[in-house]
């Protein structure tokens, strides 16, 4: 028995140890190119850095070996994927930016609906009014789209911005 355990501890010795994944590391692919380098780890995901994109890939996604983390996408496949994803939610958020549409706030409530799309504008109805605001200002949720203000800051936006009323010079 003492000779099995002390081959296992010989054996566990001998074994190159595997490199953690952690900030700074390369990352390279099955075939030894450089993928990336690590950018952050955090809740079991890597961002992994290309130089052309930041990818958060889960961290179960990776193996490792005594030189870094592995990967078993290159690098031109890693950003040919990120790139897709990003004109894939770029066609997401410009189809639901729409009349009828409801916009959301910060805080999850409801700002308005959108009434009309003016160029790089949407006009959106609130309780208060409408205002027009930036179609890059909005994001596209689980929800729905969204607004960088709260319902409460839409509307004070709103009375601001509408006309004054004039009083007739009699």
């Amino acid at each position: 028995m003492r000779i099995l355990t002390t081959l296992a501890a010989a054996m566990l010795l001998a074994a190159p140890a595997l490199a953690a994944i952690t900030v700074g590391s390369t990352v390279k692919d099955t075939s030894g190119g450089v993928v990336g380098t690590v950018a952050s780890v955090a809740d079991g995901n890597v961002v992994v850095d290309t130089g052309s994109n930041k990818v958060t890939i889960p961290e179960a996604s990776f193996g490792t070996t005594p030189e870094g983390p592995l990967l078993a996408m290159t690098k031109a496949q890693l950003d040919a994927a990120a790139e897709a994803a990003v004109a894939d939610q770029k066609a997401q958020l410009a189809s639901a930016i729409q009349p009828g549409a409801t916009v959301r706030g910060t805080e999850g409530g409801v700002i308005g609906t959108i009434t009309k799309i003016e160029g790089e504008l949407v006009a959106v109805k609130g309780e208060n009014g409408e205002a027009r605001i930036p179609a890059s200002g909005l994001t596209l949720q689980d929800d729905g789209l969204h607004f960088g203000m709260s319902a409460a800051q839409f509307a004070e936006a709103v009375k601001a911005s509408a006309p004054a009323d004039t009083a007739s010079n009699g």
